[in-house]
């Protein structure tokens, strides 16, 4: 063994880096705090603007130094990133249990109540991903498009069933899926989450898009 060899053993073990390691899966901790900074985050964007706003703002918003959200996002670009794959996968989530339900109108009424609330609860987040697209580099609005589209499809084909139902007017069901979707999304421009309540939203935009059940009966009946 050389000097060099030995002096390397003898000095023990090499100290490994700080953080966590490469391999192994993020504690529920670390996850825990990352849906910390993305919703701190998409406040901080929604009053300052993208652009306007920085990983200065975020980190003195969550009482951290700047060195520390690094742990948990690699630049702005990523937590906007972040940001927006949440707003989509909050979208989808339970999607497949609404997609399930048998009757055409039941169903499109899931996914206008899902849509509605799901953007309702969490105004800041939606002004972000509806807001600051342009943030956003091809490559990750590869993805998030994907996923939207996806969505859309989803809304498209419940307006069709509902449609053959007789449930909503005979329409371009791309174009009514959208009017939709864009209706129920709005009120992230103008909620109020201590006055509005995002069940009542859901209610009203129920109510002025599906006529309530019987109503053919009864215009049988009243001539």
């Amino acid at each position: 063994m050389s000097s060099e060899q030995r002096s390397s053993t003898s000095a023990g073990p090499i100290a490994r880096k700080r953080g966590r390691p490469r391999h192994e899966e993020p504690s529920q901790e670390y996850e825990t705090k990352r849906r910390e900074v993305v919703s701190v985050a998409s406040e901080v964007f929604r009053v300052q603007g993208y652009d306007a706003g920085t990983l200065e703002d975020v980190a003195a918003a969550m009482n951290l130094r700047k060195a520390s959200l690094y742990y948990y996002v690699k630049s702005k670009a990523d937590l906007l990133r972040l940001i927006f794959d949440r707003a989509i996968d909050r979208s989808l989530e339970q999607i497949e249990e609404y997609l399930a339900i048998e009757d055409p109108r039941d169903r499109l009424e899931a996914l206008i109540r899902h849509q509605a609330v799901t953007v309702a609860k969490d105004p800041a987040l939606f002004a972000v991903f509806f807001d600051h697209r342009a943030g956003l580099n091809d490559d990750d609005m590869t993805d998030i498009t994907a996923k939207e589209r996806r969505y859309l499809r989803h809304f498209i084909e419940a307006v069709e069933d509902a449609m053959d139902a007789n449930v909503l007017p005979k329409a371009d069901s791309r174009m009514m899926a959208a009017t939709l979707i864009g209706m129920s999304s709005w009120v992230y421009k103008w909620m109020d989450p201590v006055r509005d309540d995002p069940l009542v939203f859901a209610d009203l935009c129920v109510q002025l898009i599906l006529r309530p059940r019987g109503n053919d009966e009864y215009r049988k009946r009243t001539g």
